[in-house]
């Protein structure tokens, strides 16, 4: 016989249910009676037991009334009693604005906790910013918590809306400092907020002096470009807040800074987000201009932010302080290449030419770390292999010589976990073979150090670094080993310096194909997984070694066509939203 398992039958608990109410309705083993205003309510103990905290209390014998079978109780409604004694016994109540108030009591007293949350999701749902006193009020007297946190999602979701209601002109100065400090708010720009706060000021004269200061220094003045800075100078709020004064010089600052360097970074220019957007830099073909795209996971839609008409040979990108610098071999026609370091700023979505690396490399590894932007081997256009190392650092705008990689190497990964940089594979040697070689660098001591190889020799593959372990993945392996056009995922285990082999992906060029997100998961661009399209994205989980489609991109990005970082982004900020990517 087989083994004995666990059955359930659908609806049972409904079922019960329906017959506990046939039971009240024809009083039958009705047990105990609850009185209120002298009306009477004939009700089985187990139910209300069940259902309510207060009478589970009440029968187990610690209140006097447990050896009675009555009840009369005090302060709440026979309405409200009545309403809540069918939603016992039905899972419905009849709830209205006259009703409301004496319901809720009669639940709270009663301790039905179901009962409340079914008043919460009733007063949630007429919630607005016209009529949100009383309802807030009842739901401060009786610590609706969801009800709270429902309008300060409003509020947040609508916020542009909230600011041209009385609400938020009668808001206090602490409260609306609270929703000011969020990433969470939507807002259509910070010029935009600047303005609804100057508002809000000059409906009461007397919140300058009070609240000046810890509200205006919540306003992100770095989102704003010099147009608008210069709009709002001459603002009251910025001539009688000091702070605001102070801010605003600090949103020049930033352009000027940008334009000559890296500029300070801090809360006055963090984007408002909550969680970092995918990227992609498009390389960029004869058909194709070169872009920079982003991804809205929750909308699923694609943006365009950057573009221009340069022909891209060779592309890496990292980021740094929610740039994206990328380190590119221009092509200008009839042989003429040039590097460059062009700089994207998702802040005002533009782009700038930096100082660019001091040799032009093709087929390197580029990566950042504590700052500073590496950028490890590569060759020359004449093909030589390079073993040079060189390091840029953001904020002087300068590039050094480092000491060189062990052996000249090119198409190689790079990545950064913990104080060290990490390098895997790539062609080595004067006979050019594909390595297996993985290798640290410590920035500090400006020393290698050779790990165990990895299981396959490859190149122009990936590497990602996910708790204590790195993952190399993709890229094409040594002719004549007989993976049949795949190549194994492998990990590197930094606690027992082991290498293990995992599933497989497609051979091909994956450089900036893969990237790790926040919820433990492994992005890949494009055709990487057996089942992709070039058109696709993938999510790859360590965990369990498996596979799940994630979306659908607008254009290709297979091969060389596309690498990916991470970048705060402001789906709706108004210059973003207005570059969404219809599908082709």
């Amino acid at each position: 016989m087989s083994e004995a398992q666990k059955v359930k039958a659908n609806g049972y608990g409904d079922s019960v249910i329906k017959q506990f109410q046939t039971l009240r309705s024809e009083n039958e083993l009705c047990d105990f009676k609850v009185l209120a205003q002298g009306r009477v309510f004939e009700v089985h103990r187990a139910l209300l037991a069940a259902t309510s905290d207060y009478f589970r209390v009440m029968f187990k014998g610690v209140m006097a009334e447990s050896r009675q079978d009555t009840v009369d109780l005090k302060g709440v409604s026979a309405d409200g009693l009545q309403q809540v004694i069918d939603f016992i016994y039905s899972g419905e109540m009849t709830l209205s604005g006259e009703n409301l108030t004496e319901v809720i009591n009669t639940a709270s007293h009663l301790q039905v906790a179901s009962a409340i949350d079914v008043c919460s999701s009733y007063i949630k749902s007429l919630l607005t910013f016209d009529n949100y006193e009383e309802l807030l009020s009842i739901a401060d007297t009786y610590t609706l918590d969801a009800v709270v946190t429902h309008w300060e999602n409003m509020i947040h979701e609508r916020f542009m809306e909230f600011t041209g209601t009385q609400a938020f002109l009668k808001m206090d100065g602490d409260k609306l400092s609270q929703h000011l400090a969020q990433n969470s708010i939507r807002i259509q720009s910070e010029y935009q907020l600047f303005l609804s706060l100057d508002k809000w000021f000059r409906y009461q004269a007397s919140r300058y002096a009070q609240d000046s200061a810890k509200l205006v220094g919540n306003i992100r003045f770095g989102l704003m470009s010099e147009q608008e800075l210069t709009a709002i100078r001459d603002t009251d709020t910025i001539k009688r807040c000091p702070v605001g004064q102070t801010l605003l010089a600090k949103g020049y600052h930033y352009h000027m800074d940008s334009k000559k360097g890296h500029p300070n970074i801090d809360d006055f220019c963090k984007v408002r987000a909550d969680k970092p957007a995918i990227v992609m830099v498009h390389l960029g073909t004869s058909h194709m201009p070169f872009q920079i795209t982003a991804f809205n996971p929750v909308t699923k839609n694609f943006y365009c932010l950057f573009s221009d008409v340069n022909g891209i040979r060779d592309c890496r990108v990292a980021s740094v302080d929610n740039f994206a610098y990328i380190c590119r071999v221009v092509d200008f026609g009839g042989g003429t290449l040039m590097s460059s370091l062009f700089r994207f700023d998702p802040r005002h979505l533009i782009g700038q030419e930096l100082r660019p690396m001091r040799r032009l490399r093709l087929e390197f590894a580029c990566v950042s770390h504590s700052r500073c932007l590496y950028a490890f081997g590569g060759t020359t256009e004449q093909f030589a292999i390079l073993d040079s190392v060189e390091c840029y650092n953001v904020q002087s705008n300068t590039w050094d010589e480092l000491p060189p990689l062990p052996a000249p190497t090119h198409s190689l990964a790079a990545v950064s976990h913990g104080p060290k940089i990490y390098l895997s594979g790539g062609v080595s040697g004067q006979d050019r073979s594909i390595v297996a070689s993985f290798i640290s660098y410590d920035p500090l001591t400006r020393r290698y150090e050779a790990k165990p190889s990895m299981f396959y020799p490859r190149r122009l593959h990936d590497m990602i670094a996910f708790k204590n372990k790195i993952f190399a993945l993709g890229g094409i392996t040594r002719q004549g080993i007989p993976l049949y056009g795949q190549i194994p995922i492998e990990s590197f285990d930094m606690t027992t310096n082991q290498w293990t082999m995992l599933s497989s992906t497609l051979g091909g060029r994956s450089v900036g194909h893969y990237l790790f997100l926040d919820e433990g998961q492994i992005l890949s661009l494009g055709h990487e997984h057996h089942s992709a399209t070039e058109e696709e994205m993938w999510l790859y989980l360590p965990d369990s070694d498996s596979w799940s489609k994630y979306s659908r991109a607008p254009q290709r990005m297979s091969l060389n066509s596309a690498l990916s970082t991470q970048l705060y982004i402001n789906f709706f900020q108004e210059k973003v939203s207005s570059k969404i990517m219809k599908d082709k």
